[in-house]
């Protein structure tokens, strides 16, 4: 038991980091019209979730956290924050490459990440007519942004620094807290877990896209485990390993005023999982 919240603790700390430079980021945007502007118009130009869906890859749930607080924040775009959520590899990416046995499928699974993430980006994206946080308008003949100036005003450095460090301690604790929570059930229930996704067969993808939703690193450690015991097969591993975000849909659900939002934004998640693993379970049969 001990371990598990040692692990809670090393998992939440190594994202701090990451959350503190986006903050301070977010920070400095809030008191720069200009480079808000610019930085608005780069996280929803047209090569948004690309650019989500290659940061993602990079195995670190912190980005995963970092885009799920700028969506809250309104500065991205439903698709683009489903690019960054579908490319995490969160932990598996590490134990995959690590295994001898599970080496030769990392390029699939990379591969049908990122272009399964830039395509929803681009989809979802479509119908996304959520307002952004800045106002701004574009200048198409000089590509300047023009703002009000008169509310930005020059801070000390205790002023510009103690918003970002609060909130990170902040995102910190709850990081830590549902971690703990996830990590001690999994701990408990991990067995029943394998046993029942053993017997499941082709409805493997459907178990696994939910084990992926699970808002902790442990999940994407026991699909890739399940993977390489042979208890679930590689479209079950994708399905999972799709819908699986870290511990960012946990800071959607921060929010609570955005419930229904929220809501939609897990079952769309699970549904993208799914159908990744059931297409692919289907492409095993030709």
């Amino acid at each position: 038991m001990g371990n598990v919240i040692l692990d809670a603790l090393k998992d939440s700390a190594i994202a701090a980091p990451f959350l503190l430079l986006i903050y301070l980021l977010i920070e400095f945007l809030e008191s720069n019209s200009r480079a808000r502007c610019r930085t608005v118009k780069l996280l929803n130009g047209k090569f948004a979730p690309l650019v989500a869906s290659g940061v993602g890859l990079i195995p670190q749930c912190g980005f995963s956290v970092m885009a799920a607080d700028l969506y809250c924040q309104k500065y991205l775009k439903l698709g683009t924050l489903v690019a960054f959520f579908v490319a995490t590899s969160d932990e598996a990416l590490p134990i995959l490459l690590t295994n001898v046995e599970t080496l030769p499928v990392v390029w699939i699974v990379l591969l049908v990440k990122i272009v399964y993430a830039v395509v929803l980006g681009y989809i979802v994206n479509l119908f996304d007519r959520r307002p952004l946080a800045a106002d701004y308008e574009l200048n198409d003949e000089h590509g300047c942004c023009h703002h009000e100036m008169s509310g930005e005003h020059k801070r000390n450095f205790w002023g510009f620094v103690k918003h970002p460090i609060l909130h990170t301690i902040k995102i910190f604790v709850y990081i830590f807290v549902v971690n703990a929570v996830f990590g001690i059930l999994l701990y408990y229930f991990e067995q029943p877990i394998l046993d029942f996704a053993a017997k499941l067969g082709a409805a493997q993808s459907l178990f696994t896209a939910l084990i992926g939703l699970v808002p902790n690193c442990a999940g994407s450690v026991i699909l890739t485990g399940m993977f390489a015991d042979g208890i679930i097969t590689l479209p079950a591993l994708l399905a999972g390993l799709v819908s699986n975000s870290g511990i960012a849909l946990a800071i959607l659900f921060k929010e609570k005023k955005e419930l229904k939002r929220n809501l939609l934004i897990l079952l769309l998640m699970y549904f993208v999982g799914a159908l990744c693993g059931v297409v692919g379970w289907l492409f095993t049969l030709i």
